[in-house]
């Protein structure tokens, strides 16, 4: 225990340092962002809400802003010494410099994006489990509060920290459950979830159904996610398939080709047997994987499973 201590304390006197810099950094761009504050950003406000990032409209533009400003900062000077004596230097300097600032404010509004797409693959991912427990819940003959307040308190991923957020407004802020599942369902960015929050704020309004409701929810998701589960693994067999009969097939044939080429002395054109099987393994072979990679990555990088 006194070890668990230690690791602890140890560990918040490496993260303060970080912290208090980057709370620093945040206020000093604030200082540019409280102007944007005066006009309401719904949107934004929103987004920022959905992500849970702890920041005002105008502190995360102003963080976008100053952020992009200092890297192109940064890329300017080096760009001016390393490109002081080509050919045109200005077309590099100003290319690489409004190059920089445009990937620098664009990677925000990107990463709130990615931010909340992850919070709703987790929210599609612990949402029939928490659904099973609130089952459980609800057949022990617990109200509906009192099943949020349980699924807040353990640990169901995001799905708990959506709870959490009703919890908040009702024991905080003094509203009622309706209210606060009301505020939940105009704001949460996962609509399965959204669904399932409308269903619960009718159950507490009318005051009855939901076990049999959440039984039958809690099965149709499991049901879901076990045909998710066999597509899944089907469309795996099949970009298998393809990777051994295409990929691997064609390299097999194109080596074959060329060495057989090579012994009976046919020409492959300008270039030799060996420079032909140089450029086919040392570039189109890794060429040929990294795009099969890429295939692999866009089609299953948002997948729950």
């Amino acid at each position: 225990m006194a070890g668990t201590k230690a690791s602890d304390i140890h560990q918040a006197f490496n993260e303060e340092p970080t912290n208090k810099y980057i709370e620093k950094y945040k206020m000093f761009c604030y200082v540019f962002g409280k102007y944007i504050d005066k006009k309401p950003q719904n949107d934004i406000s929103r987004s920022l809400y959905q992500a849970d990032l702890v920041l005002t409209p105008g502190m995360f533009i102003s963080l976008a802003l100053v952020t992009a400003a200092m890297a192109s900062l940064v890329v300017l000077i080096f760009s001016l010494i390393f490109f002081r004596n080509s050919a045109s230097p200005l077309v590099y300097i100003s290319m690489l410099t409004v190059l920089t600032f445009g990937l620098s404010v664009s990677s925000f509004p990107f990463m709130l994006y990615n931010k909340i797409s992850g919070k709703n693959m987790n929210i599609e991912h612990e949402l029939p489990f928490a659904l099973g427990y609130m089952t459980i819940l609800a057949s022990g003959g617990s109200s509906p509060m009192d099943v949020i307040r349980q699924v807040a308190i353990e640990d169901y991923g995001d799905v708990s920290t959506e709870f959490g957020k009703v919890m908040y407004r009702v024991d905080v802020l003094g509203e009622d459950g309706v209210s606060a599942m009301n505020n939940l369902i105009r704001n949460t960015s996962s609509e399965s979830f959204r669904a399932i929050c409308i269903d619960l704020a009718n159950s507490m309004q009318s005051g009855g159904g939901l076990r049999t409701y959440l039984e039958m929810k809690s099965r149709e998701l499991m049901d879901m996610r076990r045909k998710m589960q066999q597509e899944f693994v089907e469309s795996l067999g099949v970009y298998g398939e393809g990777y051994l009969s295409g990929v691997v097939m064609s390299v097999v044939l194109v080596v074959l080709m060329i060495v057989v080429a090579s012994a009976l002395g046919i020409e492959l054109g300008p270039f030799t047997a060996k420079q032909l099987f140089q450029f086919f393994v040392y570039f189109m072979l890794p060429f040929i994987n990294i795009v099969f990679l890429l295939l692999l990555w866009m089609k299953y990088s948002r997948s729950t499973l």
